[in-house]
């Protein structure tokens, strides 16, 4: 059964040394003018080399500016006067003025091992043999309903430290042989996905050793 094409984002699923992924969040700061929106599963990166703002991931960042996942965060809505909680930063709606009242929440993926993490591959599909290689993610525009991430990643192997994202392993197949438990629902069959092909599932976890490891090759 085929795949089912629906980008969900990067989800944690572990941490590094295989605790539930309740992990603590780290804030950071979103510049009021930044128009970009960022939802919840979105990587995000430094806007720049004194790190005092992030903004939603590209592609062909190097890793070193990774920060983490973002998943959700709080500011002054001029247009509802108030403080509120979002999943998504709607990229406008903050005064200049309330600029301090913006806290974005993270799931740090530097500072310390990242945790592992889910997320749906492009139709390509990730390989048995990609496992250990290293990939960059590709954008899609996210759902301004749910706030979720349409992020996916982009599947062309390389051994380039400076991508973000490592291939740790297949979702899917027997654990040990390159999967992690588990298969990717279809649309007719809750059962009826594949570990492997297009838009198969994979988990991965932030190419943050040093600045960025060299991968393996396919």
């Amino acid at each position: 059964m085929a795949n089912v094409n629906a980008p969900f984002g990067f989800k944690p699923i572990q941490s590094a040394v295989g605790a539930a992924s309740n992990f603590e969040m780290v804030q950071g700061q979103i510049l009021y003018s930044d128009t970009t929106k960022i939802f919840r599963g979105d990587p995000v990166k430094y806007t720049d080399t004194t790190g005092a703002y992030i903004t939603q991931w590209t592609a062909s960042t190097p890793v070193s500016q990774l920060v983490g996942i973002f998943w959700g965060c709080t500011y002054l809505s001029t247009a509802q006067g108030k403080v509120v909680q979002s999943q998504i930063w709607p990229g406008a709606d903050v005064a200049s003025t309330a600029q301090d009242t913006i806290v974005a929440n993270i799931v740090p993926c530097t500072g310390s091992a990242s945790p592992l993490l889910l997320v749906q591959s492009d139709s390509t599909g990730v390989a048995f043999a990609d496992i250990g290689s290293n990939m960059d993610s590709a954008a899609a525009v996210g759902s301004t309903f749910t706030g979720q991430s349409a992020m996916f990643l982009a599947v062309t192997p390389a051994t380039t430290a400076t991508l973000p994202w490592r291939v740790v392993c297949l979702y899917g197949g027997k654990p040990g042989a390159g999967g992690f438990m588990g298969i990717q629902p279809s649309t007719t069959n809750p059962y009826g996905g594949s570990a492997t092909g297009a838009y198969n599932w994979v988990i991965v976890r932030a190419n943050v050793v040093g600045a960025g490891a060299t991968g393996l090759s396919s």
